[in-house]
C-alpha cells in the first residue's frame, strides 16, 4: 500500500485486511443497509459462500473503522492459486470524507494477494478516472448479437436494421459445436491459457464457475474442427423471458480464430432451439473474427435493444465498464467477475 495511506490509516484508526468466515454475517448486512435490500448476496448465505469461500480464505478485503465496523468491503474472484489472475467484484466504500478508502483496499489487495494480474468488469462510470490515475488501462465491453429471422422479437427490439451484419458467407472450414456435460470429460480436454498477456483460468476455476453453479445451468461446448477435436471451449446459457428464450454466449477459452468459422453452428442452434437470438458481451476478441461468423456489433448510441438485465428483467441496453492492467491484451466476457449472476 502507498505510504501515504497507510500513514492515514494510522492516524484515523481505519485497518484494512482480508474478510474471515466470521466476518460473512456482517458483510451480508453491510450489503443489506448500504447495497440493496433484496440482493443475493445480502440474503442468501450458501450462494456467497459459493461465491467467494475458497476453502478458509473469504475473498473480500474490508475497510473496518475504529469501532470495527465495516465502512467498505472489496470483493474478488480468484482466477487460480498462487500468483492468481484476478477479478475486483463488489468494490464498496462509505462516503466519510477519505479518499483513500476504496483505494487502499485495492492496493491492499494488489500487495497481499497473490495477484499476477487485476481486473474488474462492472466498472461504475464514475470512477473509471481513479482507475485511470492509478495506471489502468479503461474500455467497455461490446455487444455483439445475431437474431434468428424465425422468430418474432419479443425480448429484442429491432428499430435499425441497417445495424446488422448481412455480410455472413458460410465457412468452408467445418466446425462443430460438441456439448460437453461431464467435468472429467472437460478436464481431459482443457488447457489453460499459457500466454503471459492473457487471462489464465486454472482448470479448477472452470469446473466451479460453470460445472458447480448453483443457480445458473451452464452449456459447455468443445469446438471440434474438420472432425478433430481442439482445446477450445464456448461456455453459454439459455435465458427464458416470458414465451421466448435466448443464447447467451458468456465465456470462451482456446484459440479464438475458431469463432469466425462457428456461425453455421450457432445458426442450427438458434434453430433447433427457437432461440430468438444469440448475443456476447466480449473485449479482446478482433470485430472480424465475429462479423465472419455473422454476429452484428450494437453501437453504444444503437437504436437497437438486446437487454443484459433479465434477474429482474428490463429491456434496455446496458453498458459493461473494465479495467486490465497496462502492457496485457486479455479476453474478458460477459462470465468474468461477477456479471452474470442473478442480483435478487
Amino acid at each position: 500500500m502507498e505510504q501515504g495511506i497507510k500513514e492515514v490509516l494510522d492516524e484515523t484508526g481505519y485497518t484494512i485486511r482480508f474478510a474471515k468466515k466470521s466476518d460473512i454475517a456482517d458483510i451480508m448486512l453491510f450489503f443489506k443497509q448500504h447495497w440493496k435490500e433484496n440482493h443475493i448476496l445480502a440474503n442468501d448465505r450458501a450462494f456467497f459462500e459459493y461465491e467467494f469461500c475458497r476453502g478458509e480464505e473469504v475473498c473480500f478485503v474490508l475497510l473496518l473503522n475504529g469501532s470495527n465496523d465495516i465502512e467498505g468491503t472489496l470483493g474478488y474472484i480468484p482466477y487460480g492459486g498462487e500468483q492468481r489472475d484476478v477479478f475486483t467484484v463488489m468494490w464498496k466504500a462509505l462516503y466519510n470524507g477519505r479518499m483513500f478508502a476504496g483505494v487502499g483496499m485495492l492496493y491492499y489487495l494488489m500487495e497481499n494477494g497473490r495477484c499476477r494480474h487485476i481486473f474488474t468488469s462492472g466498472m461504475n462510470e464514475s470512477t473509471r478516472n481513479i482507475y485511470k490515475y492509478l495506471g489502468f488501462e479503461t474500455g467497455d465491453l461490446q455487444h455483439f448479437y445475431m437474431l434468428n429471422e424465425e422468430c418474432e422479437n419479443r425480448i429484442a427490439y429491432i428499430a435499425d436494421r441497417t445495424e446488422l451484419n448481412t455480410d455472413y458467407r458460410e465457412s468452408s472450414v467445418l466446425i462443430t459445436l460438441q456439448r460437453v456435460t461431464d467435468k472429467e470429460q472437460f478436464l481431459a480436454d482443457y488447457f489453460p491459457e499459457r500466454r503471459e498477456e492473457k487471462i489464465h483460468k486454472s482448470p479448477e476455476y472452470m469446473v466451479h464457475r460453470y460445472f458447480e453453479n448453483p443457480k445458473y445451468q451452464y452449456l459447455v461446448y468443445q469446438l471440434w474442427r474438420e472432425g478433430e477435436k481442439t482445446h477450445s471451449f464456448l461456455i453459454a446459457r439459455e435465458q427464458k423471458q416470458d414465451e421466448s428464450v435466448v443464447l447467451r454466449l458468456i465465456d470462451f477459452v482456446g484459440d479464438e480464430e475458431l469463432l469466425a468459422y462457428a456461425g453455421t453452428q450457432l445458426r442450427q442452434l438458434m434453430k433447433a432451439n427457437h432461440y430468438e437470438y444469440t448475443d456476447m458481451y466480449v473485449f479482446g476478441i478482433a470485430d472480424d473474427i465475429l462479423y465472419r461468423a455473422g454476429f452484428s456489433r450494437k453501437a453504444k448510441d444503437s437504436a437497437n435493444i438486446i437487454p443484459d438485465y433479465f434477474s429482474p428483467f428490463c429491456r434496455k441496453n446496458v453498458n459493461i465498464g473494465i479495467f486490465w492492467e497496462k502492457g496485457i491484451k486479455p479476453i474478458i466476457m460477459k462470465g468474468d467477475g461477477d456479471q452474470d449472476r442473478p442480483s435478487a
